[in-house]
């Protein structure tokens, strides 16, 4: 028997096969080539059929029944080779639809245009602002130092410019430079530590008055490095970082950093209280004691506010494993005798009768609410800005940012928390049983741990769902707060309202006030009558500066005395809005100044914007000094209604100018009662 080589029909796989090894080739061919022609040329070795190269070629290939047949005796490989050359292959049947089938399951035809799948297209890259975002939460999570002198500066530079794009100072700011004039032990129902800084700032640099922007600023900045210091060492110096930008939305570190008040002298004080704290318990050496006690009493001395952070950590060290360990130490009974000591003046005046005001329960709890309600404003910003960190869907998202921290201890925890939120609420409920006095700037004092706490409360892994839009919204306040500022004070100046006394003009008022008191006696001008911000504009810029009888009221100015007004004189000075009248002085002076005659006179301040503010003067001698009047002059030709006095010459009284006063003498009645009337002379 011998091997069948030729060519079969398989119905099964519709082509046509020969050897199985030359089918496989044909599958692989193109649809544009012929198939070449395989020659078996070659025979093949004895005793090795044909048949075994087909089934490594390809074993799953049914052998053809001749193949499987047996065979006694092979033939000759030479027969068979001839065999196979010389015999021609029978008719394929039909092979054009194998051929077709064949190529069909190699190539596959081209599909339109429409129905053809498009290749993903590479995602948008976000803008400039977008990115900026991520590089900026990039920053904050990979180079913390870097990030917070970026946020010092920014936050620092911007608002120097603000505050030194206006001609004069907040209202607070004469206050706190009269009574820093008079280095008091306790005027008033503030404490004094804000005034003598003031006074001291003054000294120092000349009189500059940009010495209260300095102090001011400049105490902001120290609150948010003391921060970042003690917040790197409970959750890390990333999360440090994150506090101090989340501290910068809080109200008080907005646009009241522009005066220097006894809350802006607080804030750095209550954050070195409680790193201090930490550092006296947690350490075995007796110097962080020394300073904790420093600082307790400046910050007694600077808002009445401390004394509650005082004792929510006295509590903290009684109620603490850490804390008690070191109650029967020498440290705490040191730092208590050292903050008693520099608090002693000021205990003193807190202890006389009548320094603080009783008022009903009914009026005192309605306080405590109020209070509560303004800490909670201060913290607008900060809240709403959590609240769309965490929001989903929103615009402006960005891809969920993972933000990890340092884990604090159960100390640090307790600390911050009792510390953010335990003095104000010792406020609330002291200022109902009469413990505590609220002021306008109590609140301000206490918020600057705010930040650190919100973050003491998040776990130490946390996601933002919401990264750009809140880093968005946090630079707008880091900007654009600055600039509001600016805006608002200066939108204020063309309203039917009061001109903001950042846009008064004080220095020309000062001038004009100290001509008057100058023209008509050689002693010096000793002391000035009159509220706190008109008398404290008088005050300021004159040289010597003069004591302030602020309201003619012993209590409120206790380095003025009956005698000491007898030998200096004063002048007094009142607006028309205040009281109409300028030919005589205003009810609540009278009692005060006792029974004087003195020289009446009426100045028109021009505000600019087509403002004018009326004045009415009083100059009270001093005791012994007769007043000389200023040469007489002629009178002007011109018509009363165009003689527009100079702001820095007041108009004087007619009586005044044609002849030199006289101490019985009674001037006319004034003629402008309010700042619109055209500007006279009297």
């Amino acid at each position: 028997m011998h091997y069948n080589v030729g060519l079969i029909h398989d119905p099964a796989r519709g082509c046509v096969a020969g050897l199985q090894r030359t089918t496989a080739i044909k599958r692989k061919q193109p649809k544009t080539r012929r198939p070449k022609k395989k020659h078996h040329g070659k025979p093949q070795p004895v005793g090795k059929p044909a048949a075994t190269d087909t089934v490594d070629s390809e074993p799953a290939a049914a052998p053809s029944p001749s193949a499987v047949s047996p065979s006694a005796a092979p033939p000759p490989v030479r027969d068979t080779a001839a065999a196979a050359v010389k015999r021609p292959a029978p008719p394929q049947p039909s092979p054009a639809p194998a051929r077709k089938a064949t190529v069909k399951s190699v190539q596959r035809p081209a599909l339109p245009a429409s129905v053809q799948p498009s290749e993903p297209k590479p995602a948008a890259t976000p803008g400039l602002a977008l990115r900026a975002c991520d590089a900026v939460l990039d920053i904050a999570r990979n180079e913390p130092r870097r990030m917070l002198l970026w946020i010092l500066g920014i936050y620092g530079g911007l608002w120097f410019v603000a505050a030194f794009s206006f001609p004069s100072l907040p209202a607070v700011g004469y206050e706190m430079a009269l009574r820093g004039h008079e280095w008091p032990t306790g005027p008033w129902s503030d404490p004094p530590l804000a005034p003598w800084l003031t006074q001291i700032a003054a000294l120092i640099t000349g009189g500059w008055t940009g010495s209260q922007i300095v102090l001011s600023i400049g105490s902001a900045l120290l609150a948010l490095l003391l921060l970042w210091r003690l917040g790197a060492g409970m959750i890390g110096r990333s999360g440090a970082t994150l506090a101090v930008a989340l501290t910068i939305l809080i109200g008080c570190f907005g646009a009241e950093i522009l005066g220097y008040d006894p809350a802006i002298a607080a804030l750095p004080l209550s954050v070195a209280a409680v790193a201090l704290y930490r550092r006296a318990v947690l350490s075995t050496i007796r110097a962080p004691w020394i300073a904790l006690g420093l600082v307790c009493g400046l910050l007694g001395n600077a808002e009445h506010a401390g004394f509650a952070l005082i004792l929510v950590l006295v509590a903290h060290l009684l109620l603490t494993p850490e804390g008690r360990r070191q109650v029967l130490t020498p440290g705490p009974v040191l730092a208590a005798a050292l903050a008693i000591a520099v608090l002693t003046p000021h205990l003193l005046w807190l202890a006389q009768p009548g320094a603080a005001t009783a008022e009903g329960v009914g009026a005192r709890i309605v306080a405590a609410f109020g209070f509560l309600s303004g800490q909670v404003g201060l913290h607008l910003g900060l809240i709403g800005l959590a609240v769309l960190a965490a929001l989903p869907r929103l615009p402006l998202q960005g891809e969920p940012a993972q933000l990890t921290l340092q884990a604090p201890s159960g100390f640090d925890r307790s600390l911050i928390l009792a510390a953010a939120f335990g003095p104000s609420l010792l406020v609330a409920l002291g200022s109902v049983v009469g413990w505590f006095s609220i002021g306008a700037t109590t609140g301000s004092a206490l918020a600057a741990l705010s930040g650190l706490a919100l973050l003491m409360l998040l776990p130490p892994q946390f996601a933002l769902r919401a990264p750009r839009l809140a880093v968005v919204l946090w630079l707008l306040v880091l900007v654009g707060a600055p600039f509001v500022a600016i805006g608002s004070i200066y939108s204020r100046a063309y309203g039917s309202g009061p001109l903001p006394t950042e846009l008064y003009p004080t220095r020309a008022l000062s001038n004009a006030m100290q001509a008057v008191w100058k023209s008509r006696t050689t002693r010096q001008l000793d002391i000035v009558t009159g509220s706190a911000r008109q008398a404290g504009f008088v005050a300021l810029y004159a040289s010597p500066r003069p004591s302030v009888f602020i309201d003619a009221d012993v209590a409120k100015s206790p380095w003025i005395s009956p005698q000491r007004l007898k030998q200096s004189g004063t002048l007094v000075v009142w607006t028309t809005d205040e009281f109409a009248r300028t030919d005589e002085l205003p009810p609540p002076y009278r009692a005060a100044l006792g029974e004087v005659a003195p020289v009446f006179g009426t100045m028109v301040l021009p505000l600019g914007r087509g403002k004018l503010k009326a004045y009415g003067w009083a100059m009270i001698p001093p005791e012994g000094v007769t007043v000389q009047g200023p040469a007489a002059v002629a009178p002007p030709v011109t018509p009363p209604a165009a003689e527009v006095p100079s702001s820095a010459q007041p108009s004087e009284p007619a009586d005044a100018q044609q002849a030199p006063p006289s101490v019985s003498a009674k001037p006319a009645p004034a003629g402008p009662s309010s700042p619109a009337t055209p500007p006279a002379a009297n």
